[in-house]
């Protein structure tokens, strides 16, 4: 499952807080998110660093997928698998996407350290709480420490995020790409080394910690990486890149971030909720062969991405002008292409997905070969609703996807509960149909209703003037 788009925080989207509620900004805070200035790199030069590190870091996660695949058994698969769905939903929450927050238009109004010293507190407490529920869950203590050190190495990851923050707002996206590119390889490199070497998963993952924490230590946080030179090489409090735990500074960042952390954790709770029913109904084995498989989806979804992003400005360029037709027409052609993507997938997997899954996990994970192509179908659904979800985002639908996300959640994990224990991997697979027909329904149904609203408020504005 993917996640749905939200509004952009670089587009229309203003998180704005009251203005007896603004954090104040000093002479301190700007001189802060101040670097040395110099000659800004090109449009055409950030797109491609910010495409090549982004298409690395994702090819690097399916790598990661598939070494563990042909190096330990699909029982150890699942229980990563596992980790992952745990671990996903409750640091996206912990996130509150400050990065977001902080490269809106709120940016000015508090320190750097403020934002890092928020997500430390939020990240401590989202590890508190993974292993609280490995404990009220009941999990042995090999899926604990599983869960544990893949919520460290997010954890690590959720810090680097908040310099990325920073590097974005001064147009540092090559810095940002370096570092993503770094953490990558050396995971991948890590994983693959110690797993090969040791045969064991735990040591595999202390390996992608390993990776994580030279990354953060010896690149992200490094005031050279900063443009910062000397300057942020110290250590004190008033330091550019050091934390800060004002505590009534900090209590007004929670309360407006928690709305999107909110939003992304029921995105992470649609795309991991089949994990959790599989487990306790088929296994580990079993969930780790369903992973292997859904995770043929993301290669669709990385072109669906880079597609509806590159389509978005014209999308709310053409709704903002009134130009209903050009919107219309755009959204069709992505609509198109999202279902020729799936029926593309279901074609090749019902031709090869056997030898394919035989190549890149192991000949075990072909007996899964049969739910490819549903699976295919289910990503084909999925992308159109993506592409509407663009749609939705760029005519200003905001609220309406957090009630679509709901539905989605409620309407997959009731087909979850009703399907896996009754048609295994297969009533998994049609959940996810389920839950994604019901979020390509009613975007559909959301942007017919707003289109008529908005043809007869331009007309009435017509009649007006």
């Amino acid at each position: 499952m993917t996640q749905w788009p939200l509004a952009s925080p670089n587009e229309d989207t203003h998180l704005e807080m009251p203005p007896d509620e603004l954090l104040s900004m000093s002479t301190e805070a700007q001189s802060v998110f101040a670097v040395q200035q110099g000659k800004r790199p090109s449009l055409c030069a950030d797109f491609s660093w910010t495409f090549v590190g982004n298409a690395i870091y994702a090819g690097g996660q399916f790598a990661m997928l598939m070494l563990l695949a042909k190096l330990v058994p699909a029982e150890l698969v699942g229980r990563y698998a596992l980790g992952l769905a745990i671990v996903y939903p409750v640091m996206m929450l912990a996130n509150l996407q400050l990065r977001a927050v902080m490269t809106s238009s709120v940016r000015e109004q508090a320190h750097f350290g403020h934002y890092l010293g928020l997500r430390l507190l939020t990240t401590s407490l989202a590890l508190a709480i993974i292993f609280a529920i490995t404990q009220v869950l009941g999990y042995r203590w090999e899926m604990t420490v599983v869960a544990m050190m893949v919520g460290i190495a997010y954890a690590i990851e959720t810090i680097s995020d908040v310099y990325y923050a920073r590097l974005q707002l001064h147009d540092r996206m090559a810095e940002i790409s370096k570092s993503l590119i770094a953490r990558a390889l050396l995971s991948v490199v890590g994983l693959a080394v110690t797993t090969y070497v040791t045969g064991n998963l735990l040591w595999g993952l202390a390996s992608v910690v390993l990776a994580r924490a030279v990354v953060l230590f010896g690149y992200d946080i490094c005031g050279r990486t900063h443009g910062l030179g000397e300057h942020g090489k110290r250590l004190s409090r008033s330091a550019p890149l050091a934390p800060r735990f004002e505590l009534s500074v900090l209590r007004k960042l929670l309360w407006l971030s928690l709305p999107l952390g909110i939003v992304v954790l029921l995105t992470s709770l649609n795309s991991n909720a089949p994990s959790y029913f599989i487990k306790h109904a088929l296994g580990e084995r079993d969930l780790g062969i369903f992973a292997a498989i859904g995770f043929m989806i993301s290669v669709g979804n990385m072109a669906v991405v880079a597609l509806g992003q590159s389509a978005f400005t014209r999308l709310a360029r053409s709704y903002a002008s009134g130009n209903l037709r050009a919107f219309s027409s755009l959204l069709g052609k992505l609509l198109g292409f999202g279902a020729a993507l799936g029926v593309c997938g279901m074609m090749v997997s019902k031709l090869a997905g056997r030898e394919i899954l035989s190549i890149l996990f192991r000949p075990e994970y072909a007996e899964g070969a049969d739910l490819l192509p549903w699976i295919m179908a289910a990503g084909g659904v999925l992308f159109m609703a993506q592409f509407l979800g663009f749609g939705m985002t760029a005519a200003g639908y905001y609220n309406s996807q957090v009630v679509l996300n709901i539905l989605a959640n409620l309407s997959l994990f009731a087909a979850c509960y009703w399907l896996v224990a009754r048609q295994g991997l297969l009533g998994a697979t049609f959940a996810m149909l389920i839950a994604a027909s019901v979020q390509l329904a009613g975007s559909a149904l959301v942007l017919i209703l707003g289109l008529r609203g908005h043809t007869r408020a331009c007309a009435e504005m017509a009649e007006i003037t």
